[in-house]
């Protein structure tokens, strides 16, 4: 059984969503604000999510996803050594360009929700011009006839990618973008991120 630490909304969704695909039996473990020591012996950094197999521990939610799509062969993940680079590509883009923009923003908006102030709007609008201004090179990329980031069939390419953009997509123009827009709907239409979002965190056993 494989366990995976962490709850929505997180880069867990993201692990979440590759173990839906594959149905790959799971259990997910909420982990309290307050790290115990137990979970910090799992990861030092004190962040989700943290995916356990066995003896086998490992952290970063790229890497998890690479991992699972690995113990389950398939679509997901082809042999095809270049659409594996493609995925690789477009999951680095995802975590460099994009996570990097929305994951200022959302410690800034954070930041001023505890304070009880208003974020800071130069902060927060150069976030979002920085995220808008890099999905033009996802937009070229699909206007070359590529229905998903590796080519003619969805990948964990896909989640990696789509997983940040789902996120800030309601906060910037997407009119300039109607490949990405299309694209979006048809990863977040899939019936594993669908079951994604049904699950209940109050839910969960610690």
């Amino acid at each position: 059984m494989l366990t995976i630490y962490g709850t929505k909304p997180s880069r867990v969704a993201r692990c979440l969503w590759v173990l839906e695909e594959l149905g790959l039996p799971y259990r997910q473990v909420p982990v309290p604000n307050g790290k115990s020591d137990d979970f910090l012996a799992l990861n030092p950094m004190g962040k989700v999510p943290v995916l356990v197999d066995g003896d086998f521990v490992l952290t970063e939610s790229v890497a998890i996803t690479a991992y699972l799509a690995a113990l389950k062969p398939g679509p997901l993940l082809p042999d095809d050594i270049r659409v594996r680079a493609r995925i690789d590509q477009w999951s680095s883009w995802a975590i460099t360009e994009v996570e990097f923009h929305f994951t200022i923003m959302v410690r800034e908006l954070r930041r001023a929700g505890q304070a009880g102030e208003a974020p800071d709007g130069s902060l927060v609008g150069s976030c979002l011009r920085g995220i808008t201004e890099t999905l033009g090179a996802l937009e070229k990329h699909l206007a070359k006839g590529n229905a998903y980031v590796a080519g003619d069939a969805f990948t964990i390419g896909d989640v990696n990618t789509a997983f940040p953009i789902a996120g800030i997509a309601p906060r910037v123009d997407m009119s300039g973008f109607p490949l990405i827009a299309d694209w979006l709907v048809r990863c977040t239409a899939r019936a594993a991120w669908q079951r994604v979002q049904a699950i209940d965190d109050t839910q969960l056993a610690a």
